[in-house]
Protein backbone atom coordinates (compact mmCIF):
# COMPACT_ATOMS: atom_id res chain seq x y z
CA UNK A 1 0.00 0.00 0.00
CA UNK A 2 2.70 2.46 -0.88
CA UNK A 3 3.95 4.31 1.91
CA UNK A 4 0.78 3.95 4.17
CA UNK A 5 -0.85 2.13 6.62
CA UNK A 6 -4.30 0.87 6.63
CA UNK A 7 -4.92 3.06 9.67
CA UNK A 8 -3.70 5.69 7.98
CA UNK A 9 -5.57 5.31 4.49
CA UNK A 10 -8.42 5.25 7.00
CA UNK A 11 -8.02 8.31 8.80
CA UNK A 12 -7.67 10.06 5.66
CA UNK A 13 -10.66 8.72 4.38
CA UNK A 14 -12.34 9.73 7.23
CA UNK A 15 -11.10 13.15 7.38
CA UNK A 16 -11.78 14.14 3.58
CA UNK A 17 -15.32 11.95 3.11
CA UNK A 18 -16.15 10.84 6.56
CA UNK A 19 -16.05 6.57 6.66
CA UNK A 20 -19.51 6.70 7.97
CA UNK A 21 -20.90 8.53 4.62
CA UNK A 22 -18.98 6.25 2.62
CA UNK A 23 -20.36 3.08 4.51
CA UNK A 24 -23.95 4.91 4.02
CA UNK A 25 -24.56 6.54 0.94
CA UNK A 26 -25.50 3.09 -0.58
CA UNK A 27 -23.44 3.43 -3.32
CA UNK A 28 -20.44 1.23 -4.31
CA UNK A 29 -16.86 2.78 -3.22
CA UNK A 30 -13.48 1.67 -3.16
CA UNK A 31 -9.77 3.20 -2.71
CA UNK A 32 -7.40 2.10 -5.68
CA UNK A 33 -3.75 2.18 -5.61
CA UNK A 34 -1.73 3.12 -8.87
CA UNK A 35 -1.12 -0.55 -10.02
CA UNK A 36 -5.40 -0.76 -9.46
CA UNK A 37 -5.32 -2.90 -6.24
CA UNK A 38 -7.58 -2.55 -3.97
CA UNK A 39 -6.76 -1.14 -0.79
CA UNK A 40 -10.38 -0.31 0.79
CA UNK A 41 -13.49 -0.67 0.00
CA UNK A 42 -17.29 0.18 1.56
CA UNK A 43 -19.48 -2.06 2.50
CA UNK A 44 -21.80 -1.43 -0.68
CA UNK A 45 -18.56 -2.47 -2.71
CA UNK A 46 -18.51 -5.73 -0.83
CA UNK A 47 -22.02 -6.84 -1.86
CA UNK A 48 -20.85 -6.54 -5.87
CA UNK A 49 -18.28 -9.16 -6.07
CA UNK A 50 -19.82 -12.26 -7.37
CA UNK A 51 -18.03 -14.51 -4.82
CA UNK A 52 -18.38 -12.58 -1.80
CA UNK A 53 -16.50 -15.04 0.55
CA UNK A 54 -13.82 -13.96 -1.01
CA UNK A 55 -11.25 -11.15 0.73
CA UNK A 56 -11.20 -7.70 -1.60
CA UNK A 57 -8.47 -6.17 -0.33
CA UNK A 58 -5.18 -6.71 -2.72
CA UNK A 59 -7.21 -8.20 -5.40
CA UNK A 60 -7.47 -5.71 -8.88
CA UNK A 61 -10.43 -3.31 -9.02
CA UNK A 62 -11.30 -4.81 -12.68
CA UNK A 63 -11.17 -8.11 -11.26
CA UNK A 64 -13.98 -7.80 -8.38
CA UNK A 65 -16.17 -4.70 -10.31
CA UNK A 66 -16.57 -5.66 -13.94
CA UNK A 67 -15.10 -9.89 -13.25
CA UNK A 68 -12.51 -9.24 -15.62
CA UNK A 69 -9.11 -10.71 -16.17
CA UNK A 70 -7.51 -7.42 -18.36
CA UNK A 71 -7.82 -4.01 -17.45
CA UNK A 72 -10.39 -1.72 -18.92
CA UNK A 73 -8.73 0.83 -21.55
CA UNK A 74 -8.07 3.95 -21.11
CA UNK A 75 -11.46 5.32 -22.79
CA UNK A 76 -14.05 3.74 -20.54
CA UNK A 77 -11.67 4.06 -17.04
CA UNK A 78 -12.34 6.54 -15.12
CA UNK A 79 -9.94 5.87 -12.80
CA UNK A 80 -6.68 5.58 -15.48
CA UNK A 81 -7.64 9.10 -16.74
CA UNK A 82 -7.38 10.32 -13.14
CA UNK A 83 -3.95 8.82 -12.58
CA UNK A 84 -3.22 9.93 -15.46
CA UNK A 85 -4.21 13.77 -15.67
CA UNK A 86 -4.75 14.56 -12.05
CA UNK A 87 -8.29 15.16 -12.32
CA UNK A 88 -11.56 13.69 -11.39
CA UNK A 89 -13.49 11.74 -14.40
CA UNK A 90 -16.39 9.47 -15.27
CA UNK A 91 -16.75 6.70 -16.72
CA UNK A 92 -19.79 4.38 -18.39
CA UNK A 93 -19.13 0.19 -17.92
CA UNK A 94 -21.44 -1.72 -20.29
CA UNK A 95 -21.71 -5.69 -18.40
CA UNK A 96 -23.37 -8.12 -20.82
CA UNK A 97 -23.64 -11.46 -19.31
CA UNK A 98 -26.39 -13.51 -21.74
CA UNK A 99 -29.38 -11.26 -23.22
CA UNK A 100 -28.82 -9.03 -19.69
CA UNK A 101 -26.98 -5.32 -19.78
CA UNK A 102 -25.99 -3.48 -17.12
CA UNK A 103 -25.43 -0.10 -17.40
CA UNK A 104 -22.46 1.63 -14.43
CA UNK A 105 -21.63 4.92 -13.73
CA UNK A 106 -18.17 5.02 -12.72
CA UNK A 107 -17.09 7.89 -11.10
CA UNK A 108 -13.01 8.76 -9.90
CA UNK A 109 -11.62 11.23 -7.15
CA UNK A 110 -8.34 12.13 -6.69
CA UNK A 111 -7.06 11.41 -3.19
CA UNK A 112 -3.99 13.18 -2.42
CA UNK A 113 -1.40 11.90 0.16
CA UNK A 114 1.78 13.89 1.67
CA UNK A 115 3.58 16.58 -0.55
CA UNK A 116 0.51 16.89 -2.92
CA UNK A 117 1.24 12.89 -4.56
CA UNK A 118 -1.20 11.35 -6.32
CA UNK A 119 -1.33 7.92 -5.11
CA UNK A 120 -4.63 6.76 -4.42
CA UNK A 121 -7.96 7.18 -6.97
CA UNK A 122 -11.81 6.96 -5.10
CA UNK A 123 -14.14 5.20 -7.25
CA UNK A 124 -17.74 5.27 -6.97
CA UNK A 125 -19.68 3.04 -8.83
CA UNK A 126 -24.10 3.72 -9.55
CA UNK A 127 -25.45 1.16 -11.28
CA UNK A 128 -28.02 3.41 -13.44
CA UNK A 129 -29.69 0.47 -15.69
CA UNK A 130 -32.93 1.30 -15.04
CA UNK A 131 -32.20 4.72 -16.24
CA UNK A 132 -30.71 3.90 -19.17
CA UNK A 133 -33.40 1.56 -19.97
CA UNK A 134 -36.22 4.52 -19.57
CA UNK A 135 -34.08 6.66 -21.78
CA UNK A 136 -33.39 3.79 -24.29
CA UNK A 137 -37.41 3.07 -24.18
CA UNK A 138 -38.19 6.74 -24.69
CA UNK A 139 -36.50 7.07 -28.27
CA UNK A 140 -37.77 3.75 -29.49
CA UNK A 141 -41.34 5.08 -28.82
CA UNK A 142 -40.54 8.61 -30.13
CA UNK A 143 -39.08 6.43 -33.43
CA UNK A 144 -41.86 4.41 -33.64
CA UNK A 145 -44.50 6.80 -33.47
CA UNK A 146 -42.94 9.29 -35.47
CA UNK A 147 -42.75 6.11 -38.27
CA UNK A 148 -45.67 4.42 -37.64
CA UNK A 149 -47.51 8.10 -38.20
CA UNK A 150 -45.41 9.74 -40.84
CA UNK A 151 -47.48 7.78 -43.75
CA UNK A 152 -50.66 8.09 -42.31
CA UNK A 153 -50.37 11.54 -42.08
CA UNK A 154 -49.00 12.40 -45.27
CA UNK A 155 -51.62 10.48 -47.02
CA UNK A 156 -54.49 12.26 -45.03
CA UNK A 157 -52.40 15.28 -46.33
CA UNK A 158 -52.21 14.76 -49.92
CA UNK A 159 -55.85 13.28 -50.40
CA UNK A 160 -57.11 16.42 -48.21
CA UNK A 161 -55.21 18.55 -50.77
CA UNK A 162 -56.89 16.94 -53.59
CA UNK A 163 -60.57 17.21 -52.27
CA UNK A 164 -59.63 20.68 -51.40
CA UNK A 165 -58.42 22.12 -54.55
CA UNK A 166 -59.67 19.20 -57.41
CA UNK A 167 -63.78 19.36 -58.17
CA UNK A 168 -64.15 15.30 -58.33
CA UNK A 169 -67.43 13.64 -58.74
CA UNK A 170 -69.53 12.41 -55.86
CA UNK A 171 -68.70 8.97 -55.56
CA UNK A 172 -65.10 9.75 -56.21
CA UNK A 173 -64.76 12.05 -53.65
CA UNK A 174 -66.43 10.07 -51.22
CA UNK A 175 -63.90 7.42 -52.07
CA UNK A 176 -60.93 9.86 -51.02
CA UNK A 177 -63.06 10.86 -47.57
CA UNK A 178 -63.32 6.97 -47.09
CA UNK A 179 -59.19 6.51 -47.64
CA UNK A 180 -58.87 9.89 -45.51
CA UNK A 181 -60.73 7.77 -42.24
CA UNK A 182 -59.06 4.75 -43.30
CA UNK A 183 -55.48 6.48 -42.84
CA UNK A 184 -56.87 8.70 -39.51
CA UNK A 185 -57.55 5.09 -38.34
CA UNK A 186 -54.32 3.46 -38.75
CA UNK A 187 -52.47 6.57 -36.73
CA UNK A 188 -55.19 6.09 -33.90
CA UNK A 189 -54.00 2.38 -33.72
CA UNK A 190 -50.53 3.75 -33.28
CA UNK A 191 -51.27 6.54 -31.11
CA UNK A 192 -53.49 3.45 -29.21
CA UNK A 193 -50.36 0.94 -28.73
CA UNK A 194 -47.75 3.70 -27.84
CA UNK A 195 -50.48 4.33 -25.12
CA UNK A 196 -50.92 0.87 -24.16
CA UNK A 197 -47.02 0.61 -23.79
CA UNK A 198 -46.96 3.40 -22.22
CA UNK A 199 -49.67 2.38 -19.42
CA UNK A 200 -47.73 -1.45 -19.26
CA UNK A 201 -44.59 -0.04 -18.67
CA UNK A 202 -46.01 1.60 -15.93
CA UNK A 203 -47.70 -1.17 -14.22
CA UNK A 204 -51.24 0.80 -14.96
CA UNK A 205 -52.63 -1.92 -17.49
CA UNK A 206 -55.64 -3.69 -16.39
CA UNK A 207 -58.19 -5.69 -18.51
CA UNK A 208 -62.23 -5.33 -18.23
CA UNK A 209 -63.42 -8.93 -18.61
CA UNK A 210 -67.19 -9.07 -20.06
CA UNK A 211 -68.84 -11.61 -21.82
CA UNK A 212 -68.69 -10.79 -25.33
CA UNK A 213 -69.78 -12.36 -28.69
CA UNK A 214 -66.20 -12.94 -30.20
CA UNK A 215 -67.26 -12.25 -33.78
CA UNK A 216 -69.90 -9.17 -33.76
CA UNK A 217 -67.88 -6.95 -31.55
CA UNK A 218 -64.38 -8.35 -32.12
CA UNK A 219 -64.33 -9.93 -35.64
CA UNK A 220 -65.98 -7.37 -37.82
CA UNK A 221 -64.13 -4.96 -36.14
CA UNK A 222 -61.22 -6.06 -37.20
CA UNK A 223 -62.40 -6.85 -40.91
CA UNK A 224 -63.52 -3.43 -41.45
CA UNK A 225 -60.65 -1.63 -40.08
CA UNK A 226 -58.46 -3.16 -42.67
CA UNK A 227 -60.90 -3.11 -45.41
CA UNK A 228 -58.47 -0.73 -47.49
CA UNK A 229 -55.73 -2.68 -47.24
CA UNK A 230 -58.55 -5.52 -48.63
CA UNK A 231 -58.55 -3.30 -51.78
CA UNK A 232 -55.50 -1.94 -52.05
CA UNK A 233 -53.27 -5.49 -51.57
CA UNK A 234 -55.57 -7.56 -52.60
CA UNK A 235 -55.88 -9.02 -48.89
CA UNK A 236 -58.56 -12.36 -48.42
CA UNK A 237 -59.42 -13.19 -45.13
CA UNK A 238 -60.67 -17.00 -44.97
CA UNK A 239 -62.31 -16.35 -41.40
CA UNK A 240 -63.21 -19.76 -39.00
CA UNK A 241 -64.44 -18.28 -35.92
CA UNK A 242 -68.50 -19.25 -35.02
CA UNK A 243 -70.99 -16.19 -34.98
CA UNK A 244 -72.27 -17.33 -32.10
CA UNK A 245 -69.25 -17.88 -29.99
CA UNK A 246 -69.03 -16.03 -26.58
CA UNK A 247 -66.47 -15.28 -24.88
CA UNK A 248 -65.53 -13.86 -21.35
CA UNK A 249 -62.28 -11.09 -22.53
CA UNK A 250 -61.55 -7.02 -22.75
CA UNK A 251 -63.26 -6.57 -26.01
CA UNK A 252 -61.09 -3.43 -26.74
CA UNK A 253 -57.85 -5.16 -25.97
CA UNK A 254 -58.57 -8.06 -28.16
CA UNK A 255 -59.05 -6.03 -31.03
CA UNK A 256 -55.58 -4.24 -30.39
CA UNK A 257 -53.88 -7.69 -30.08
CA UNK A 258 -55.79 -9.11 -33.65
CA UNK A 259 -54.85 -5.44 -35.28
CA UNK A 260 -51.35 -6.23 -34.89
CA UNK A 261 -51.09 -9.74 -35.49
CA UNK A 262 -52.80 -8.69 -38.67
CA UNK A 263 -51.13 -5.97 -39.58
CA UNK A 264 -47.80 -7.61 -38.79
CA UNK A 265 -49.10 -10.39 -41.14
CA UNK A 266 -50.18 -7.74 -44.22
CA UNK A 267 -46.97 -5.97 -43.52
CA UNK A 268 -44.38 -9.04 -44.15
CA UNK A 269 -46.65 -10.21 -47.39
CA UNK A 270 -46.53 -9.25 -50.85
CA UNK A 271 -49.66 -8.81 -52.64
CA UNK A 272 -52.90 -11.06 -52.87
CA UNK A 273 -52.25 -12.22 -49.37
CA UNK A 274 -54.04 -14.96 -47.48
CA UNK A 275 -54.93 -14.11 -44.17
CA UNK A 276 -56.59 -17.07 -42.12
CA UNK A 277 -58.60 -16.20 -38.76
CA UNK A 278 -59.10 -19.23 -37.27
CA UNK A 279 -60.87 -20.76 -33.77
CA UNK A 280 -60.28 -24.01 -31.84
CA UNK A 281 -61.77 -25.51 -28.54
CA UNK A 282 -59.94 -28.68 -27.27
CA UNK A 283 -62.02 -28.85 -24.24
CA UNK A 284 -59.22 -27.24 -21.74
CA UNK A 285 -59.43 -24.47 -20.03
CA UNK A 286 -58.60 -22.04 -22.95
CA UNK A 287 -59.86 -20.48 -25.79
CA UNK A 288 -57.03 -21.08 -29.22
CA UNK A 289 -57.46 -18.54 -31.88
CA UNK A 290 -55.01 -18.00 -34.91
CA UNK A 291 -53.77 -15.37 -37.20
CA UNK A 292 -51.82 -17.07 -40.05
CA UNK A 293 -50.81 -15.60 -43.70
CA UNK A 294 -49.17 -16.99 -46.51
CA UNK A 295 -45.77 -15.56 -46.71
CA UNK A 296 -42.19 -15.94 -46.08
CA UNK A 297 -41.66 -18.62 -43.47
CA UNK A 298 -40.15 -16.86 -39.94
CA UNK A 299 -36.94 -18.33 -39.12
CA UNK A 300 -36.74 -21.06 -35.87
CA UNK A 301 -34.44 -18.12 -34.12
CA UNK A 302 -36.98 -15.48 -35.21
CA UNK A 303 -39.56 -17.62 -34.04
CA UNK A 304 -38.01 -17.84 -30.56
CA UNK A 305 -37.06 -14.40 -29.78
CA UNK A 306 -40.13 -12.27 -31.64
CA UNK A 307 -42.07 -11.57 -28.85
CA UNK A 308 -39.19 -10.51 -26.54
CA UNK A 309 -39.22 -6.82 -25.74
CA UNK A 310 -37.17 -4.57 -28.61
CA UNK A 311 -37.13 -7.61 -31.02
CA UNK A 312 -38.23 -6.63 -34.68
CA UNK A 313 -37.77 -8.62 -37.82
CA UNK A 314 -36.96 -5.09 -39.93
CA UNK A 315 -34.12 -3.33 -38.95
CA UNK A 316 -35.85 -0.26 -38.54
CA UNK A 317 -38.40 -1.66 -36.54
CA UNK A 318 -39.51 -1.28 -32.83
CA UNK A 319 -40.81 -4.69 -31.86
CA UNK A 320 -43.54 -2.55 -29.68
CA UNK A 321 -46.22 -3.96 -31.59
CA UNK A 322 -45.84 -7.73 -30.83
CA UNK A 323 -45.09 -6.72 -27.23
CA UNK A 324 -47.92 -4.86 -26.91
CA UNK A 325 -49.99 -7.91 -28.07
CA UNK A 326 -47.70 -10.34 -25.86
CA UNK A 327 -48.69 -8.13 -22.72
CA UNK A 328 -52.34 -8.17 -24.11
CA UNK A 329 -52.36 -11.78 -24.22
CA UNK A 330 -51.13 -12.65 -20.98
CA UNK A 331 -53.40 -10.03 -18.98
CA UNK A 332 -56.06 -12.89 -20.73
CA UNK A 333 -54.22 -15.19 -18.73
CA UNK A 334 -52.92 -16.74 -22.27
CA UNK A 335 -49.57 -17.44 -24.10
CA UNK A 336 -49.14 -16.75 -27.80
CA UNK A 337 -46.24 -18.21 -29.87
CA UNK A 338 -45.56 -18.72 -33.97
CA UNK A 339 -45.48 -21.46 -35.88
CA UNK A 340 -45.17 -22.34 -39.73
CA UNK A 341 -48.07 -23.22 -41.53
CA UNK A 342 -49.93 -23.92 -44.87
CA UNK A 343 -52.35 -22.13 -46.29
CA UNK A 344 -54.76 -22.86 -49.13
CA UNK A 345 -57.80 -20.27 -50.34
CA UNK A 346 -60.39 -21.95 -47.82
CA UNK A 347 -58.07 -23.43 -44.94
CA UNK A 348 -55.10 -23.36 -42.79
CA UNK A 349 -53.35 -26.61 -42.28
CA UNK A 350 -52.43 -24.53 -38.68
CA UNK A 351 -52.87 -27.76 -35.66
CA UNK A 352 -52.30 -30.56 -37.83
CA UNK A 353 -49.19 -32.95 -38.44
CA UNK A 354 -47.71 -33.96 -41.23
CA UNK A 355 -47.76 -30.33 -43.30
CA UNK A 356 -45.04 -31.15 -45.64
CA UNK A 357 -46.38 -34.62 -46.73
CA UNK A 358 -49.73 -32.84 -47.13
CA UNK A 359 -48.06 -29.85 -49.23
CA UNK A 360 -46.58 -32.13 -51.77
CA UNK A 361 -49.93 -33.53 -52.63
CA UNK A 362 -51.81 -30.15 -52.77
CA UNK A 363 -50.06 -28.11 -54.57
CA UNK A 364 -52.78 -25.08 -53.64
CA UNK A 365 -51.20 -25.20 -50.04
CA UNK A 366 -48.78 -22.21 -49.41
CA UNK A 367 -46.02 -21.63 -46.66
CA UNK A 368 -46.93 -19.08 -44.53
CA UNK A 369 -46.91 -18.48 -40.53
CA UNK A 370 -49.39 -18.86 -37.81
CA UNK A 371 -49.60 -16.47 -34.87
CA UNK A 372 -51.53 -18.76 -32.10
CA UNK A 373 -52.96 -17.13 -28.75
CA UNK A 374 -54.39 -18.11 -25.81
CA UNK A 375 -57.70 -16.28 -23.57
CA UNK A 376 -58.24 -18.25 -20.87
CA UNK A 377 -61.78 -19.50 -19.69
CA UNK A 378 -61.48 -18.89 -16.36
CA UNK A 379 -61.37 -14.99 -16.71
CA UNK A 380 -63.96 -13.04 -13.80
CA UNK A 381 -66.27 -11.35 -15.73
CA UNK A 382 -67.34 -8.05 -14.30
CA UNK A 383 -71.23 -7.40 -12.92
CA UNK A 384 -72.92 -4.90 -15.71
CA UNK A 385 -72.54 -1.87 -13.01
CA UNK A 386 -68.98 -2.58 -13.13
CA UNK A 387 -68.13 -2.94 -16.68
CA UNK A 388 -69.28 0.21 -17.04
CA UNK A 389 -66.50 1.89 -15.64
CA UNK A 390 -64.14 1.36 -18.73
CA UNK A 391 -60.34 2.08 -18.84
Amino acid sequence: MNNSTPGKLEKMLGDKFGVEILNSIGLATTVIDRDFNIVWANNEYRKIQEEPERPIIGRKCYEVSFNSKVPCSEKICAVRRTFKTNRDSKGLKVLKKGMQEKFLDVFSFSLYFAQGKLEYVVEVIQDNTQLYKLVELSDKLTAYASRELKTPLATINQLATVLGEVELPSDKRNQLCERIISRSQHGLKTVENFLIYSRIKAGELEITPVKTNFYDKIIKEVLDFHTEYVLEKQVQFICRIPHDLEVICDPDYVQVIYNNLVTNAIKHSGEKVYIFLGYLDRDDEYHYFNVANSGEVISREDRERIFKRYVSREKKGSGIGLDVTRELVEKHGGKIWVEPCYISSDRCSCWEEGLEKKASKDHNLMKGNNFIFTISKNLTMLTEETSGDKK
